[in-house]
This record gives C-alpha cells, structure tokens and sequence, in this order.
C-alpha cells in the first residue's frame, strides 16, 4: 500500500503473486488502467520463482527435487553462497547409493561422499560470492570451486553422517538436528542435476520445508578499518583482562539487531506471568478493537472487569482456534463464538462492540456475530484491563494467556497509549521464534531455582546467544556475603563464587566474540575449593579457600539478571541490562524448562528467541 495509507493501517508485507479478475460493486476493475506502482501487466511465470536465500544458523530448507540423477549415474550439483561463517552445512544429499554433503570447516570447503572426503586448500568466508560444483560418478568426484578444479585428494572419513533419516532427501543450510553447524549466509542459484526433463535453476519457492528462511540475501557487510591490535602484556593470575582492540571489536560485534520487530506489536508467551495491564480513563467501554497474531490454540487474549457496581466482566479467549467474547454479569453470561479458527500465525484485525444490552465480535471485518444479553438493563464494563493474559492474583484459578502478538490497541475508538504495567511482554518479531528465552533492551530476569546450595558441589550449564557484550548471565545466593554469580564484561566471561571463606574466581575471553549470533555453551563447575569455566572447550580454572560441605541454606536463583537490591548489594558497581537470549539451560544436570519458570520480571519472553 502507498505511505499515505500506511499512516491509517497496520503496515503489512507486499506480496509476490499475480491477480486477476478483480471485481467491485459495479463490475470488472480494469487492472491495466488504474494507477500502480510496481505492478507489470501480463503474469510471467519467472516472476514466481525465488533463487536465492538467507539462512540465520539455526534454518534449513529440505527441497524437494524430482527425477533427480543417482551417484552411479553421473551426479551433479551446484550452488553459490556468501559468508563470514567458519563453519557450517551448506549441502547435503542423500540417496540409495550413500550420502554428499558441501560444509565449511575452517574456512575451507570440504565436499564428503560417502566415507571419502576431498578439502579446498584455501578459504572461502570472506563474504564475497563463490561458486561450487561438484560431479560423482562410479570412478569417483571431484569439486571446483569458482571454476577451478581443486587438486587436493580425497582422504578417508569414516565418521557418521549427521543425518540418519530416511533415503530421497536433499538440504540446503543446514539439517534438522541441533547437534550440527548450520549456515549463517546466503545460498543461490542451486542446480541439481534431473535424470530427464531440461536441467534449471531450483525454486526455492517451492520446497518441502522451509524452516525460518528469508528468500532474499542482505547486502554484504562493508570492510571493517583495520585496527591494530596493542602488544600483549602477561597478566598475573588467572584473570586475564581483554585488550583494547579485542574488547572494542567486541563491542562492534554486538552492534547488530536481533531480527526486524513489528511495528507497535507486543509478543506475550501464554502465562500469568505474560501480560499487560491498562487503567481506562473512560467510564465505560463501548467499542475495543485490536489486531492479533496467535500461535497458540488456547489461551487468554483480553480481560476486562470492572469495579463498579452492577458492573461486568468481559473476556476474550481463543479456544481451539476459534475466537470466544465472554460477558459475564450478576444477571448472565453471554458468548459469541467466532466460525473460523485463528491460530494461523497471521494478523487479524479484530472488532468487539458493546451497546447496552448487546454485544458483537468482529473479525477480519467480515465475520461479526452479536448477541443479546439475558436480564434487559445495560451493563458496564469498565476495567482494568489486561491484555495477553492474566495475573493469579486477579483471576483465582490458573487461567494462561495464549501465545501470539497484540498491536493497535484502541478503546471507543482512541489508541490506549502505553501500559501501566508490564510483565514478559516482548516485542513481536516478523521471523517465527527459536527454542529459547528472550531478554530484551530494557531488562529483566526469571527465576529458575530455589533450591540450590552453594556449600555442596555444583555444575551449571547454558547456553546463550547474547546481542550485548556486558551483562548478567546468572546470579543465585543467600545473601552479599554468600552467592555465585556469573556475568558478562566488555565480551569477557567471568565466573565469581563468595563464601565465608572469601571469593574465588575466573575469567575467560573467548577466541571469538560471544556476540557473533551464534550459540555459545557455558559451563560453570565447582568441585570443592576448585572453580572451573568453560566457555565452547576452552577452559580457565582457580583453586579458593576450602569450603565448608555443609547443607547449607537454600539459594534462589536468577537467570539474565536479578532484583536490583540483591545484585547491588553483591556487585555495586552494577551491569549493564542482559540483552540476548538463553537455551538449554540445566542445574547439576537437571534440565530447567525456560518456558515455565518460578516467575518472570521485566520484559523476558519465555517462548521463543528472535533471529539474528
């Protein structure tokens, strides 16, 4: 749509399609006379074909190829691609004859069959555009790369591929499995070879999945000014403070965005503890319009009750799919049911009208249905008013919030302005969301635990993704006197244990920035007097005071902060908010489930992780 319209709309993606026989209420809409802007006449079928796409290192794309050539039958593939990344899939096919894949390791290019391998002498991160290609047939392959024939040998491999799924698949960027290296870059012009039929360039289009893709390829990033690094000076003890340049370019490294949030939407992750609270000026509220996006099948998407007297409450939910308006007062309950589902995953604009006796739910603005409420009188409904769920202490029994997205909140009509209150509300991001916790720019933690002592023996693991170079990554104690806190600094990782014995510590400063939008795993051990870090199999480790193994007292603990007055009276120099996310987290190798934690503080969301 033109800006002039944006301004009056919810902004929304343009479409690649093609239309036709467009109709008024007069007739036919003569498409080609009407004032355009983008539009072509006729409709070409290579307007609909996508040959280039982004995968963020946690996608994948399964095509879906047919008659495609066997390995004994002269295979071949080819494809470009354009990274930074030192490792991750690109390519990988399997068939009845055994598997082939393309990956970086290092920087080089390793093309596997089977169990024989052949790797590039050179490197190809450097965010230019190359090409593969590669050919395999009963006496063997070979790999060129940017039309060179690579002289190298192919050396055995004998270890197993990561794929152990069934036979006829193809991926482009990566594998389901988690335990593999995904692209982080872009991939196109994918050819593969068919047994028959004209050979051609693969529609990205048109695949058998499509997990988190964007089918367009951001522009390459601009050299960065080289920097010299100063000399390095030794450090006593295990502490090793980062050097200017390696903690200014981590800083630089920290400066992308996670993803492209939606304009004025907020994402609320189904709990009491995920909700936005508005206290109406207005008396009573006769007209409430919204637009949601929901990923769930049930859950509360607004709650109103009112504090007047003779007052109602009024409530709209989604239940498998569908749309329920709830009004309940003193004299009935009344609910209009919505005939199509909505958990789509797409915007829906949605209507609710209140007039005396009458009540009527709006959405899409083509499906609204009314009814009447028992009893005759008029019925207020006032506030105040909750948006994405329900806090315990307002509704006494467990009542969950749904999962989706919540934008242009209005009340009779006028936009309802900011919340009074906010809690696990984040903001809504255009990508689907990865398994995770998001902590955003303006703070806030979870409570995980409560049932840690910091006495005994001790093994806590993570693994996290930040997009800011300081912060607090965990904290949990007793008091300033007792506790163990885990932090981020200048990119530097440190780990700092107090007891009435005194303080132990250690520090580590990764070979790469953690803020390089890939996940890292942090492990933190303490076996007695003996403090070990470990941050992606690099290790640091101190020796302390002996510790006293006694029971001890129970400590709580904080994941992405923690209340203010207990960090500052353990750190008083304080950090900078967390801003990243969090995945895979587990306390002497019990698994903590991030999406049901103790309770949530600030704007955490505990269903999902943005792109990066």
């Amino acid at each position: 749509m033109p800006e002039s319209l944006k301004q009056l709309f919810s902004a929304r993606n343009s479409v690649k399609a093609c239309i036709k026989s467009l109709r008024d209420s007069v007739g036919y809409v003569n498409l080609k006379t009407i004032k355009a802007s983008g539009v072509s006449s006729g409709c070409n079928s290579d307007l609909l074909v996508a040959r280039k796409a982004h995968f963020s290192g946690q996608s994948y794309m399964k095509l879906a190829p047919k008659d495609v050539s066997s390995q004994k039958d002269k295979f071949y593939a080819s494809f470009s691609f354009r990274t930074e990344q030192k490792n991750g899939l690109m390519f990988f096919h399997k068939d009845q004859e055994g598997i082939c894949q393309v990956s970086l390791q290092k920087g080089n290019i390793v093309l596997r069959v089977n169990n024989s391998e052949v790797k590039t002498q050179k490197t190809y991160n450097d965010n230019n555009n190359h090409n593969v290609a590669f050919y395999i047939d009963p006496n063997g392959f070979y790999l060129l790369m940017d039309d060179i024939k690579e002289s190298n040998g192919g050396k055995p491999n004998i270890k197993p591929p990561a794929y152990t799924g069934p036979e006829d698949v193809t991926f482009l960027g990566g594998l389901p499995q988690q335990n593999v290296d995904n692209l982080t870059g872009c991939i196109s012009n994918v050819i593969i070879k068919r047994s028959k039929g004209d050979q051609m360039v693969e529609n990205l289009l048109k695949v058998n999945e499509n997990e988190n893709i964007l089918l367009s390829c951001p522009a390459a990033k601009k050299p960065q000014q080289i920097i010299a690094a100063e000399p390095r000076r030794k450090q006593k003890g295990n502490q090793k403070k980062p050097s200017k340049s390696r903690s200014r370019s981590t800083r630089e490294s920290c400066q992308g965005e996670l993803s492209h949030p939606e304009s004025r939407a907020t994402h609320f992750s189904g709990s009491a503890h995920s909700y936005q609270k508005y206290d109406p000026v207005v008396r009573t509220i006769s007209h409430l319009s919204l637009e949601v996006k929901i990923n769930s099948s049930d859950g509360c998407v607004l709650y109103a009750a009112s504090r007047q007297h003779g007052g109602a409450a009024m409530l709209l939910s989604v239940l498998k799919g569908h749309l329920i308006l709830s009004v309940e007062s003193a004299r009935s309950n009344v609910k209009v049911r919505s005939l199509k589902k909505y958990d789509d995953e797409r915007w829906h604009p949605v209507f609710i009208k209140h007039e005396g006796n009458k009540v009527s739910l709006t959405v899409d603005g083509i499906s609204g249905r009314a009814k009447r409420i028992a009893g005759g009188g008029k019925i207020r409904i006032s506030g105040p008013l909750f948006i994405g769920g329900v806090p315990a202490s307002v509704k006494p029994k467990r009542f969950d919030g749904f999962i989706g997205c919540v934008k242009d909140l209005k009340l009779n009509a006028v936009p309802a302005g900011s919340p009074s209150f906010s809690q696990g509300a984040v903001p809504c991001f255009q990508n689907p969301l990865q398994p995770g916790a998001y902590f955003s720019k303006q703070g806030g933690h979870l409570k995980i635990d409560d049932s840690l002592v910091l006495g005994r023996d001790l093994e806590i693991q993570l693994e996290v993704r930040p997009a800011s170079d300081s912060g607090l990554l965990l904290y949990a104690g007793t008091s300033s006197d007792q506790y163990l806190s885990l932090f981020l600094s200048q990119g530097e990782v440190t780990v700092s244990v107090i007891s009435g014995k005194g303080e132990f510590s250690t520090s580590l400063m990764p070979e790469e920035p953690l803020c390089n939008r890939r996940w890292h795993t942090i492990k933190v051990e303490k076996r007695n007097n003996v403090l070990k870090l470990f941050v992606d199999g690099s290790a640091e480790k101190s020796t302390g005071p002996k510790q006293n193994r006694s029971a001890g007292t129970k400590a709580t603990m904080y994941l992405g902060g923690a209340p203010s007055g207990v960090a500052a009276a353990s750190h008083p120099n304080g950090f900078p908010v967390f801003h990243g996310c969090f995945r895979h987290v587990s306390i002497n190798r019990r698994p903590v489930t991030l999406s049901g934690p103790l309770s949530v503080h600030g704007a955490v969301g505990t269903r999902g992780c943005p792109h990066m």
